[in-house]
């Protein structure tokens, strides 16, 4: 295949593989929700179908390798970028990507496995996948066969904050790079790598405690749900709340506001009521609150975190006065 027949076949299958990359971003955005991350933010950085450019594709066919039948060997002619924002979130990804049957991942490198094999080297790092479909099958009107591939790659945001001001520089760079500039943007990755460990640390102790171990805001909302009918929301105060009083969250809690709810009925209209005009009454937290206010009053007023007349409001929906 010369140049030319490339290009031509290049220039009929490109939308084959604009949609591959779309299905690919569409189907792990939809397994992200389900398992209770919004794309949105567990993603930090859009991700978007690239096709490689056509003078980009020739060069690499004809004349930077060498291959045998490069139109089928190259199999990055359309990639994918996740950029999570820690190492521990890429193993999301990879469980993912591996598990998923509506393609065949094939490990086209693995950072973990290099810092094993060469631990003192500190490199460019980015996980990659190649996926092929599992089956042909349509997607947007266009027919995928079994043989399109698709790079996926899956790095921190330090990561590729490091590629990005690198890649043009010296992996792309027409000279040869002198040694103290290679060691000093592998001392950058040396940095990275050390900053991320701290990071996962730090936030693997942010997230430890009770709220998470009981699954508190989960059963809070669901009990929400049951009782009064309406959708849950959660904002900062939700979380100053939680915060505040997390020595009074046991595993029984969710049970012990349930027969509270049960004893004060009057609670759930309420709520129903000011629903929609307080936005207190809007999150499952002040399931919680009323709690706090019913069992442990003094201890509630003392530590409240939040404006005094939030707290007098709830306590007048229990019937309950905060001057004695």
């Amino acid at each position: 295949m010369n140049q030319e027949e490339f290009l031509r076949k290049w220039n009929l299958e490109k939308p084959i593989y604009e949609a591959w990359g779309k299905f690919i971003i569409l189907h792990i955005s939809s397994t992200l929700e389900k398992k209770g991350l919004n794309p949105k933010h567990f993603l930090k950085i859009p991700v978007i179908e690239r096709l490689k450019e056509d003078n980009s594709l020739i060069d690499k066919a004809f004349i930077r390798k060498t291959y045998t039948d490069p139109y089928n060997e190259i199999e990055d002619k359309v990639g994918l970028r996740f950029v999570v924002l820690l190492t521990d979130e890429i193993k999301t990804l990879i469980e993912i990507i591996t598990s998923d049957e509506s393609w065949i991942a094939i490990h086209a490198r693995d950072y973990e496995k290099e810092k094993e094999e060469k631990p003192l080297l500190f490199a460019y790092q980015s996980m990659h996948f190649i996926l092929r479909p599992s089956k042909e099958f349509e997607f947007n009107s266009i027919r995928i066969p079994i043989d399109i591939p698709c790079e996926v790659q899956i790095r921190t945001l330090l990561q590729h904050a490091h590629a990005e001001l690198t890649h043009d520089a010296i992996y792309k760079s027409s000279k040869k790079i002198k040694p103290h500039v290679n060691r000093t943007v592998s001392k950058c990755m040396a940095l990275i790598e050390t900053t991320d460990d701290f990071f996962c640390v730090a936030t693997k102790a942010l997230q430890e405690g009770p709220v998470l171990e009981f699954k508190i805001v989960e059963r809070l909302d669901s009990l929400f749900l049951i009782k009064i009918g309406l959708h849950s929301y959660h904002e900062k105060s939700s979380l100053i709340i939680f915060d505040t009083f997390e020595k009074f969250i046991t595993e029984d809690l969710i049970d012990n506001i349930d027969k509270l709810l049960n004893r004060k009925p009057y609670l759930i209209d309420k709520i129903k009521v000011k629903y929609s005009i307080f936005k207190i009454y809007q999150q499952s937290v002040i399931l919680f609150a009323y709690w706090l206010i019913d069992t442990k009053k003094r201890r509630t007023q003392e530590d409240w975190p939040l404006d005094r007349k939030i707290l007098e409001l709830l306590a007048t929906d229990l019937g309950i006065s905060l001057n004695n």
